[in-house]
């Protein structure tokens, strides 16, 4: 009965905050907050009891449409993704052709602009149609949710048309990606949300957060949506994934600087998983204010509290631009040690070796990485490999640089620093790597040769028309270890997904492709 009468609590809550109507939120927040029970269950047993309806656009029926008032021709306006609709949305005062000459379609699928990031810098706000009227509506409310064990991060804006609704920007690139419509409990999800392989639980699990942060910051949140204006801000540092921070907020980041929107930037709010710190990147960026955040919570918190109209402005790839501010970025930060060891560094070629431990490993990595550097040294007597990885690695990378001493130069980079590592990459000739986050510098931002392996899943990405041929148009395509010479070995790894399970493989097989990708050895016509 508890439970129970928590949850009529919450709903009256859930109502208020949706729609701004009147009621006393705060005096319902306390006694939601009051005795033993956690909020987190009280929200889940409401949901359970009237559940959030999760389609895509293409799954929902026109009768139920029709029934509830909505019209699909206004939900689906309110995914598009291009210039021309960005226009349209502001009445003509967003200057399309100039964003359609600095920011050309990129080859592979899908293009992905991020049209709203540019409107909302030039004009202070977020734009969308009514899903019952079609009329186009502005908001500056805003509120990012980050649930970092799940990888994901939605940002809501709230809008009051005909009925409440909140637009959600989500994924990797941070597409638009649904429309959450609050009394009928309803999502309707853009088809690339799930296209791109977005769990439907994200949006479960980031709504319940949503209504959890009202809670917990219910004054906070009364005020901020009270606010007439508010202060337009940047979000960086919430990818915890290396390939991603430098493919679409990196990216992302880097668009704002080449477009001259960064002027319109007063505040950046900065998560901790920063991978780069923002101001070694983009000094552009010096005159605005950084505010740090170290939980979920905080970055809730801060942005009420500050009254922030919050933008995370990804991209969905890189340009040859971008990865060369990352090299000038690396070549400055670098240590001075590992500068050192790379000028003195006299290996011809140098290939840049990426070990694994952790999961989706070749299980013969270190007898596997002797045997084809000895079979290289018989081409190229002057060889050298640079042993790259985590912590994990780090007996790996002992094991055969003392095997190797003698015969090869190897340079152990483990668990050197990310600077030093894209530095490595610079002056390598040719690369072995995993299909992960590693192969973004190897590919994207050094743009070398090279060969890759992993289990089944991750070759997918690899293949054309796949997730790495979109992210930069004028890479070396990898070459891919087909899954006929790949064994996965689920008896070692029973406690790792699939897609990271560990695999057996012959060196061979990185052997004789990668002498196909080197130059001619010395002596042979």
């Amino acid at each position: 009965m508890v439970l129970a009468g928590k949850c009529t609590i919450f709903e009256t809550f859930k109502q208020i905050m949706d729609s701004s109507q009147e009621g006393d939120a705060r005096a319902l927040a306390d006694e939601l907050h009051s005795g033993n029970r956690d909020i987190v269950q009280v929200i889940q047993e409401y949901f359970a009891k009237s559940p959030i309806v999760v389609k895509s656009i293409d799954e929902v029926q026109e009768q139920e449409l029709q029934s509830l008032g909505l019209c699909r021709e206004y939900i689906a306006a309110n995914f598009i993704d291009d210039w021309a609709q960005e226009q349209y949305m502001s009445r003509s005062s967003f200057q399309a052709e100039r964003y359609q000459y600095m920011l050309p379609k990129k080859q592979g699928s899908p293009p992905l602009y991020n049209t709203y990031v540019y409107a909302a810098l030039e004009h202070g706000v977020f734009r969308a149609l009514c899903p019952l009227t079609g009329q186009i509506l502005e908001t500056s409310a805003s509120f990012p949710i980050f649930i970092e064990e799940k990888w994901a991060h939605i940002v809501f804006y709230h809008f009051k048309g005909r009925e409440s609704f909140y637009i959600g920007t989500a994924g990797y690139p941070s597409l638009r990606s649904f429309i959450y419509l609050p009394r009928f409990n309803l999502v309707i999800v853009s088809p690339l949300h799930f296209a791109l392989g977005y769990a439907r639980d994200h949006v479960y699990f980031a709504i319940a957060e949503l209504y959890r942060k009202f809670v917990l910051f219910t004054e906070l949140t009364i005020d901020y949506l009270s606010k007439q204006s508010r202060h337009l801000a940047l979000l960086y540092g919430l990818q915890t994934n290396l390939g991603h921070f430098l493919t679409n907020e990196y990216s992302g980041f880097h668009r704002i600087v080449t477009t001259g929107l960064y002027r319109r930037v007063k505040t950046i709010l900065i998560y901790k998983n920063k991978k780069i710190p923002l101001e070694q990147l983009f000094g552009e960026f010096a005159a605005a204010d950084f505010l740090s955040c170290d939980s979920q919570d905080q970055l809730f918190e801060t942005c009420m509290y500050h009254g922030l109209f919050v933008i995370y402005p990804c991209a969905s790839h890189l340009s040859a631009e971008a990865a060369f501010r990352v090299q000038l970025t690396a070549g400055k930060y670098a240590t001075e040690s590992q500068k050192r060891i790379i000028a003195g560094c006299t290996a011809d070629p140098l290939i840049f070796i990426n070990l694994r431990k952790h999961n989706k490993s070749w299980q013969e990595q270190v007898d596997g990485i002797i045997h084809l550097a000895q079979a290289l040294k018989q081409l190229y007597p002057e060889v050298g490999i640079l042993l790259d990885g985590l912590s994990d690695c780090r007996e790996d990378a002992e094991l055969i640089k003392s095997t190797l001493q003698d015969e090869v130069a190897v340079y152990n980079g483990v668990d050197i620093s990310l600077m030093d590592s894209i530095y490595w990459a610079g002056r390598a000739d040719a690369y072995l790597c995993v299909i992960g986050s590693g192969l973004v510098l190897l590919t994207c931002i050094a743009n070398k040769p090279g060969i890759v392996h992993s289990e089944y899943i991750h070759m997918g990405q690899v293949l054309p028309g796949g997730y790495w041929s979109g992210l930069r148009n004028d890479i070396f395509p990898p070459v891919l270890v087909p899954k006929n010479e790949i064994a996965v070995l689920p008896e070692v790894s029973q406690h790792l997904p699939a897609m990271y399970k560990n695999y057996s493989m012959d060196w061979r097989s990185l052997y004789y492709r990668l002498i196909k990708l080197l130059y001619p050895p010395p002596g042979r016509n």
